[in-house]
Order: C-alpha cells, then structure tokens, then sequence
C-alpha cells in the first residue's frame, strides 16, 4: 500500500532534495556574483557577456555526451563524485585572484561542462526511489527545490559579494557542493539495468541510441517539439527582460530583481499545487494546461502597460504566473521519464537539455537582431511560444501519443 507520507520523509529522497537544494542554491550565488566581479574587474559588457556564454555553451556541446556516461555508470558515484569535482573547479577561482576575463571564462566553462551531469543523472535516479504512482508528486517537489534556490540563491550571491568579496562567494559555493555531495553518499541506490560500455565508437553509438528512442516514440517526440519551441522563446526573456522593465514599464535594476523574485515565489507555490494534481493527470495533459496558462499570463505581463504604466502588476502576475510555470516543468520531467527505457533516461534528459540550450541561444540571436528595430515589446515572442506549445501539446493528447511505445 502506498503511503500518502510526504516523500521528503522518505530517506533516499530526501537527501537527493536537499543536495540538489543546497548545491544549486551555491550554484545561483555564484552565477549572480561572477559576471559583476567580471565586469568590476574589465568595465567590458562584452567580456562579461563572454564569460556568461561560456558557461551557458556546454549544454548544447557537451550535454548530449554527458548523457551517454550516465547511462553507463551507476547514478549515486556519480552524482557524489560529480559534486566533489565541481567544488574544486570552483575552488580554482581562488588561486587566479585578479584573474584576465579569459580565466574566469575558461573556468566557468569547465565547472558546466562537468555540471551537464548533475541534471540527468539525478531525473534519471527519481524513478528508482519513489513508487510509480508518486513520480508527479517527486518532479514537483524538484521544481519547487529549484524555485528555493533562485529565490535563496541570487540574494546569497549579492549579499556576500557587497558584503565580503568573490572569494567567499567562491567559498561558500564549493562548500555547498560538498555538503550535497556528502548527502548523496548515503543514498541506496537499487540496482538497474545500464547502457554497455566502450570506446569512441561506441560512445557515438549510443548517443544516437539515445535519439533513435526518442524518434520512435510519439510521446517523447512530441515533449522535445514541445520544449524547444518554448526554450526559443525564453531566449527573448534573456536578452529582452531588462530593457522590457526599464523601457516598458518604468522600472529600474530592483525592479526586475523583485520580478524575479517573485516568480520564485510564484514556482514554489505552484509546485506545491502541481504535487497534487500531477500524477491524477497525464503527462501531456499537464504539460499543455501549464504552457496554456503560461502564455496567456505572460501576454498580460508584457503588454498590460499600454494602458497602465508600473511596475507591481507585473510582480503580482509573475507570482501568479509561477503556477503554470511549475505545472509546466513538472510534466516536462514526468513525460521524459515515464516514456524512456530506464537505460537510455541520461541520454534522453542529456538532449532534451541540449535541445533546450540550442533553440534558447537561438532565441537570444533572433531576439538581439529583432529588439534592435522593434523595441523590447518582441518579447511577446515568449508569451506567443507557450501558446504555441499549449496547441501542439493538446494536439499530442488527443492523437495519443502519451504512452505510445
């Protein structure tokens, strides 16, 4: 009989939750804090922006590949020694004080590339440590650890950077990656089938295992199609946001961080409400009620202030708007691993992810090239590939797709 016990009771789980809570909480600090020490460092946007780009590229170059090593090895090494990795490429942040910009983007561009594994191993893990019935209710509480962490996170970074100095940003995060790695250590892992080992050829080999499951299923088809028109259209968020609240509605830099503030707010009450409902509902079904609401609360957002110019509205429907938000990246993690082989999950969440960062920087491409002519208002881009995501996910469900083998 299943039991109706929260699954932050649940011993494996729990440590995954909070090391993932921990880890990616130091992991928002830092990512908040480098690009102001670069530019105090240089005064140069484009060495800052090269440094953030650094460590935004390997989901698209090296993510595919991580995905292959998770399913040859076992999820719980793994995640432990991926975390202890990550603390010392932090750590290497210390030994280059006052370091050329090119340093700091170097580094940053090794610490994501070995952090490409944290995101499949663990999704691929879930499944073995909570009944199938419970899976909605653990992508939920994922979502809602992620929306702890952006909130915690970046005023962590802040606060440490005005306070003391990048070192103890540096510090904190690397300590915080030993903490989840610690947590971790004590997770039983069942045992699982796993993907064959080998050399180059066979590590191409099964990279295209991974694609060639993913092509012969409709429901996995139909999630990829479905992210990557969305992660198109989060990459006008990206370029577009801030010019949105300084031109659009009037704002200035703290507005935008209460803005983002409060779509963590939003998210982690959303994916209290999507622990719920997730595992009465289908996958696609989810998925389309979350970028339905999405993309309809986002077009009031970006477009209220041609009647009514200010700044709390938007605050007030970001929080909102973290309800569909949740439901959307609940189900997006729920579809991948209902509908992949437990031996190829790492490799279909490793492209699912590099999907995402591919149409995102894509997104941001198109969105410079538009915003320049146009004016910030493209950012309705966004707004208009969530309802576009919305139809082809609806259109998945009623052709039953869900569940195809």
């Amino acid at each position: 009989m299943t039991s109706h016990r929260s699954l932050l009771w649940q011993h494996d789980f729990a440590r995954v939750w909070w090391s993932g809570l921990i880890s990616w909480t130091g992991n928002r600090a830092l990512f908040v804090a480098l690009p102001v020490h670069t530019y105090v460092q240089t005064h140069s946007t484009l060495a800052t922006a090269t440094v953030v780009m650094a460590g935004a590229l390997p989901a698209v170059v090296v993510g595919p590949l991580a995905g292959v090593l998770v399913d040859r090895l076992p999820y719980r090494p793994m995640l432990v020694w991926t975390n202890v990795a990550l603390a010392l490429i932090v750590l290497t942040f210390l030994l280059v004080p006052g370091a050329p910009w090119w340093a700091l983007a170097l580094i940053g561009l090794v610490q994501s590339a070995v952090g490409q594994l944290l995101g499949p191993a663990e999704h691929a893990l879930l499944p073995l440590l909570v009944e199938e019935d419970r899976l909605g209710e653990a992508n939920s509480l994922n979502a809602a650890n992620g929306s702890l962490a952006r909130l915690i996170g970046p005023v962590l970074g802040g606060a440490l950077l005005g306070t003391f100095s990048f070192g103890v940003v540096v510090v904190v995060d690397g300590l915080t990656y030993l903490l989840a790695a610690g947590l971790l250590a004590g997770v039983r892992e069942p045992l699982r089938t796993r993907a064959p080992s080998g050399g180059v050829r066979s590590i191409w080999g099964q990279w295209r295992g991974g694609l060639a499951v993913v092509r012969a299923h409709p429901g996995l088809q139909a999630v990829f199609l479905v992210v990557a028109v969305v992660g198109f259209g989060e990459g006008f968020i990206s370029t577009l946001m801030a010019p949105f609240v300084q031109e659009v509605l009037g704002g200035n830099a703290r507005a935008l961080g209460l803005i983002f503030s409060a779509q963590a707010v939003g998210g982690l009450l959303g994916a209290l409400v999507a622990a719920r409902v997730a595992d009465r509902l289908g996958a696609l079904r989810l998925l389309a009620v979350g970028a339905l609401g999405s993309g309809a609360l986002l077009l009031v957002i970006f477009n209220y202030a041609l009647l009514y110019r200010a700044v709390w509205p938007a605050v007030v429907l970001t929080a909102l708007a973290g309800l569909p938000f949740a439901l959307f990246a609940t189900a997006q993690g729920l579809a991948l691993q209902q509908d992949s082989p437990p031996e190829a999950r790492g490799r279909v969440f490793s492209a699912c992810f590099a999907l995402v960062g591919l149409t995102a920087l894509l997104g941001m491409g198109v969105s410079g090239a538009l915003g320049e002519p146009f004016g910030p208002l493209v950012i309705n881009a966004d707004a208009l590939t969530y309802l576009l995501g919305a139809a082809l996910a609806w259109r998945a469900v009623r052709s039953g797709r869900q569940g195809a083998p």
